[in-house]
């Protein structure tokens, strides 16, 4: 296997590897209850991987999941499920999808006390997109993160430079 197909299997892998550890430890301040995130967990593994898997690497049909899921759950389930399967299967495959997929669900399912997720959310946006209402989001985001711990060094210094990125837009 080339050495850089393996980088890039295991840079995927390190990316889930913390997107899980940043879920489990952000689960108290999760937006959902117990019976949403076990009724995601089911609609992943009851439809979503398999559609995943049908698509044999290509990206499925996100319409007829959402389709699938609205019909058998509702809207919102079909919304959060299908967002969180784009964020997972585009990442350093389709940055456009990816970095529109992270803003959308921040927005509407990331809870605003969770800091570091936020950062980190807003840290995807700036490394990985040009499109200026997606990094005026993330903006948002990391003001609030200021705003909250104003000492964050971290946080200052991915606000600074989602400012001077705005700056060139």
């Amino acid at each position: 296997m080339p050495l850089l197909k393996l980088f890039k299997i295991m840079k995927k892998q390190l990316f889930i590897i913390a997107l899980l550890l940043s879920t489990t430890v952000a689960f108290a301040q999760t937006k959902q209850t117990k019976e949403e995130i076990k009724k995601d967990s089911i609609i992943k593994a009851d439809i979503i991987d398999p559609a995943e898997r049908d698509a044999q690497g290509e990206a499925p049909d996100w319409n007829a999941l959402t389709a699938d899921i609205t019909k058998k759950y509702d809207a919102t389930y079909a919304d959060r499920t299908v967002t969180k399967a784009k964020i997972y299967f585009t990442y350093y495959k389709d940055w456009p999808t990816f970095t529109a997929a992270i803003v959308h669900y921040t927005e509407k399912y990331e809870s605003f006390d969770n800091l570091k997720l936020l950062d980190t959310n807003a840290n995807y946006i700036l490394k990985n997109s040009d499109d200026k209402k997606e990094l005026e989001a993330a903006l948002a985001w990391s003001k609030h993160t200021l705003d909250k711990d104003p000492q964050n060094e971290a946080y200052k210094k991915t606000y600074a430079a989602l400012q001077d990125k705005l700056a060139t837009k």
